[in-house]
């Protein structure tokens, strides 16, 4: 009787590393699973975040706030018409459009001796509309990043 308990515990001591092992590699496998479930959620959410399009709009009310002559400001509409308030009114009727594509801002105005301008040192921050006699219009490059329109000289910026 008492060689029978000796084994009978002795198969249960053989028996219990082998069973605690399986629960143990079954914990690890569901953990890593797990891990790589979340890892992979994670790294879609930021690949998905960085493939947003940034809405780029210019409609708004871009100000030049005074300084070598009193404030203006140039109103852009969602229509697509452009409105000069406090200075540049014998530009009226003026017309804008932006493509996203090229990232290329052109303004058509009236009443302009189609000569051509001058800008300095623009980078993408601070834009200059440049005429293009080709296309009857000012042009300039104009992203998310655009803090400042330069337009014969004067620099707008956002309101």
């Amino acid at each position: 009787m008492q060689k029978m308990i000796i084994n009978n515990l002795e198969n249960n001591f053989m028996l219990e590393p082998k069973k605690q092992l399986r629960i143990t590699s079954k914990m690890i496998m569901k953990s890593l699973l797990l891990f790589s479930f979340l890892l992979l959620l994670i790294i879609f959410a930021s690949c998905t975040l960085k493939t947003k399009p940034v809405i780029i709009s210019l409609v708004g009310t871009w100000t030049y706030p005074g300084g070598g002559a009193d404030p203006m400001s140039m109103v852009f509409h969602s229509n697509g018409n452009l409105n000069f308030v406090g200075g540049f009114e014998k530009f009226h009727p003026a017309t804008w459009q932006y493509d996203k594509k090229t990232q290329k801002l052109q303004i058509k105005i009236s009443n302009y001796d189609k000569s051509d301008n001058e800008c300095g040192d623009y980078n993408e921050e601070y834009s200059c509309l440049l005429y293009n006699s080709e296309t009857d219009s000012f042009e300039c490059e104009w992203t998310e990043k655009t803090k400042s329109l330069s337009f014969l000289g004067w620099n707008f910026l956002r309101k």
